[in-house]
């Protein structure tokens, strides 16, 4: 279960007090927390296994192009790295200056979970645009063939992690996104109640 349908689930429950979702709410309100601290850390593991692969294929760059090339991807994909920091911390900051509620919280949880399929998306393709021409020129300079165990560890291997990587960013995506509309929805639903009550009050 989500945590939304979690918390749709608890808000909805007959005589539950005031006491007892306050405590359940700060418990989603903590695992949001550490899912996004755990988003953090996956983007950082990310951008730093795409430098550290162009930084060891940059020592077999088989000409200064190829070598300016992935000079170019590495830059591109720190400078990515920090404007996604900063746009992060902004965020952040926001919100807590806001005094988030709770589905505040989930909702800015699902959507550093876009940005960050987002992320890996543009990563991949920089580092796909580095390593095509790379697998290319270093396959005809060392004369492999596609059954060769040097071609399977620097080329098969590789691409079959970024297809996985890509896949699994893919299905996080689309579960975010589900999880964000649905957040919205309860968003709009107590919203609704509130204004009902209101009108009835008044």
């Amino acid at each position: 279960m989500s945590d939304w349908e979690q918390l749709q689930t608890e808000w909805q429950r007959i005589g539950q007090t005031a006491a007892a979702a306050a405590a359940d709410a700060t418990q989603l309100i903590a695992r949001a927390r550490r899912g996004m601290l755990v988003q953090r850390l996956l983007e950082g593991a990310v951008a730093g296994a795409a430098i550290l692969i162009t930084a060891a294929a940059l020592r077999h760059a088989g000409n200064p192009l190829e070598a300016a090339l992935g000079m170019i991807v590495g830059i591109a994909i720190a400078l990515l790295w920090v404007q996604h920091g900063r746009l992060r911390a902004r965020e952040d900051a926001a919100v807590t200056e806001s005094s988030p509620t709770h589905l505040d919280v989930l909702a800015r949880g699902c959507r550093q979970r876009v940005r960050l399929a987002h992320f890996i998306w543009v990563v991949l393709g920089l580092e796909l645009v580095f390593l095509t021409p790379w697998w290319v020129i270093g396959s005809r300079i060392h004369h492999r063939t596609l059954l060769d165990p040097a071609f399977w560890l620097t080329v098969w291997l590789p691409a079959a992690g970024m297809v996985a990587v890509f896949v699994w960013s893919v299905r996080m995506r689309r579960r975010a996104r589900a999880e964000l509309a649905a957040v919205e929805g309860l968003r709009a639903e107590f919203g609704a109640a509130s204004r009902a009550q209101l009108r009835s009050t008044g």
